[in-house]
């Protein structure tokens, strides 16, 4: 028990040196700026799908 957790301690003390040896912080890349009207056209199209249904399962459970 006592081995695992010194084991444990000197484990997370190594990864804590080694996570700040870069000298100049790196500056972030660009953004991507995407479009994302063929997907609102997408899920447009789904909707009225989805209701279309629900219209005609209405529709069939009222006539049966």
């Amino acid at each position: 028990m006592k081995r695992t957790l010194l084991l444990t301690g000197c484990l997370a003390l190594l990864l804590l040196c080694n996570s700040c040896s870069e000298a100049t912080p790196r500056a972030c890349p660009a953004p991507y700026v995407t479009d994302t009207k063929p997907l609102g056209d997408g899920i447009k199209t789904l909707a009225y799908a989805f209701l279309g249904a629900s219209v005609v399962l209405t529709l069939g459970r009222l006539l049966r």
